[in-house]
């Protein structure tokens, strides 16, 4: 399972449309949205809102077991519910998606990195 954090700032003047367009999400066009996402491999989807000093920003976290992949088919989809979904962050946000392809592509991590900092939960082999 991989997953992404996309956040876009709101327009000003646009936080009830925003709140709006995610109450139709789990309204009115909630059984389209859920055809959307199950053809997408999309297995969780989360809209936050942010009140920053700069502002409000809308938090999305999405998960799938390919996020590139999903992430590419929203951007390129002409499904009538996709090209809608689009075209309403773009009123929101100011954003075209079309302009993140490069970000639905997979990216190897560079070899050249200086890491600082690594975690990882250690777990018991076999028990």
């Amino acid at each position: 399972m991989s997953g992404i954090v996309l956040t876009f700032p709101i327009l000003a003047g646009k936080v009830e449309a925003w709140r709006r367009f995610c109450q139709e999400l789990s309204g009115s066009r909630r059984l389209p949205y859920e055809a959307s996402r199950q053809r997408l491999g999309i297995t969780r989807e989360r809209l936050a809102l942010v009140e920053t000093a700069f502002g409000s920003t809308a938090v999305t976290t999405l998960e799938a077991p390919d996020v590139a992949q999903a992430l590419g088919q929203i951007i390129a989809s002409e499904n009538p519910f996709d090209v809608w979904y689009r075209e309403r962050l773009e009123k929101l946000h100011g954003i075209n998606l079309a302009g993140y392809e490069q970000f639905a592509q997979p990216t190897p991590l560079p070899l050249n990195q200086e890491v600082h900092f690594e975690w990882a939960l250690k777990t018991k082999i076999g028990g």
